[in-house]
């Protein structure tokens, strides 16, 4: 591609980007699947290029992605909503994953005749709903804020137990030795590694921009950190994105923080961390949600597929709709912010890449995950559009 071409694209991407938001203040409706359809455009329409070249920027994309906008969504987390919240939110991903797993394998195993292993597996990919999709949506939602902290805490867990529970099972397959307890031990161990890390990393980078408060350059040194304590808590087997979302929190709520662990420090966040970083964070999102639109493949679309598509979609739909239900048993305050809560359904870049590993390992007829991933993505974030555009103007009249 021309360089001229691809400068003159990326312009108008991010030009549509802000008119996309700009949009959404008169007509609620999320830029999303506009933003997708850019990308679909691009190149599986236009075939500017192979969406297989894509692929192998996918785990680093979607990895920084999620980074940015956890790190974002952490500092508008209130440390008081957080502790309210954060059991709701727990039940809810566990139900909702579990639920969500356990369904489409079943549905593969005994109406499409997959091995058990196989059908497991692609529950595992399609069963999390998307931090990168939701925690972008509901910031510019009109919610109370407790349940935006909420679906952005469920977010971030459910992407997580999909990378443990997918990861387990393909070792499992490969080495034959592990028992059913390995995943469990993995999720301990990741989210054990992950708050000790992101804590400590925390406090200490609160003191760091305390002393360096006024100088210029703190939300590069800040990022360049994000960086660093993503990548060692992945190495040391921890949830990278778990410690980069409580480094957030910290930082967003510094002089909570700074008292209740009575550091001798001034409690001071440079604002042009903020700013800068709603500023990053706008442009990484916007290309992010392009990048998942080029990636999209229609090779294997038939009436076959589609209708397994669509059978997914109800899947996912109604044991979400179980797992809301349960928690608004259990949580009766919750009842009304049900419809919210069901409409945040959409799979992202990280079922994308897990839909790959299979393949990758050489596990038998996971070739077409990856088709069955983007027909899930479509589709729930299709109905997530819907469902925010309702209830925004449940809440929110229209302006125009």
């Amino acid at each position: 591609m021309d360089i001229c071409i691809a400068f003159f694209i990326a312009g108008a991407i991010i030009l549509i980007g802000f008119l996309g938001i700009f949009s959404f203040d008169r007509t609620r409706i999320p830029d999303v699947l506009i933003l997708m359809g850019i990308g679909i455009v691009l190149v599986p329409v236009l075939n500017l290029m192979d969406p297989k070249d894509l692929t192998g920027f996918a785990e680093y994309f979607g990895s920084f992605a999620l980074m940015i906008i956890l790190f974002e969504g952490g500092m508008d987390i209130s440390i008081e909503r957080l502790i309210r919240e954060f059991g709701a939110a727990f039940l809810l991903v566990i139900f909702s994953f579990i639920l969500s797993t356990i369904s489409i394998a079943a549905f593969f195993y005994y109406l499409q005749g997959w091995d058990g292993i196989r059908s497991l597996l692609l529950g595992t990919i399609l069963g999390c709903t998307s931090a990168t999709i939701i925690i972008p949506t509901i910031a510019r939602m009109s919610l109370k804020e407790e349940i935006k902290t909420l679906l952005s805490i469920e977010s971030a867990l459910s992407d997580v137990l999909a990378i443990v529970f997918t990861i387990s099972l393909i070792e499992f397959v490969k080495l034959e030795k592990i028992g059913i307890q390995a995943p469990f031990r993995v999720i301990a161990s990741s989210f054990s590694i992950a708050i000790v890390f992101g804590i400590l990393s925390g406090l200490l980078w609160l003191k760091v921009l305390d002393y360096f408060k006024g100088r210029k350059f703190s939300y590069m040194t800040t990022l360049g950190a994000l960086l660093m304590v993503f990548a060692i808590v992945d190495f040391f087997g921890g949830s990278g994105p778990i410690a980069v979302l409580i480094i957030g929190i910290i930082i967003g709520n510094s002089m909570d923080f700074s008292k209740l662990m009575k550091l001798k420090i001034t409690p001071f966040v440079d604002e042009t961390i903020k700013f800068f970083h709603g500023e990053v964070t706008f442009f990484i999102r916007t290309f992010f949600f392009v990048y998942m639109g080029m990636m999209l493949s229609f090779s294997s679309v038939n009436l076959q597929f589609l209708l397994t598509s669509i059978s997914l979609l109800f899947i996912i739909v109604i044991m979400r709709s179980i797992s809301v239900g349960i928690i608004t048993l259990i949580i009766p305050d919750k009842k009304q912010d049900k419809f919210i809560m069901l409409s945040m359904i959409p799979r992202g870049l990280a079922s994308v890449v897990l839909a790959s590993l299979p393949l990758s390992a050489n596990i038998k007829g996971s070739e077409i995950f990856i088709e069955y991933t983007f027909a899930a993505i479509i589709l729930t974030n299709i109905l997530m559009t819907a469902g925010v555009l309702i209830s925004e103007r449940k809440i929110v009249p229209n302006k125009s």
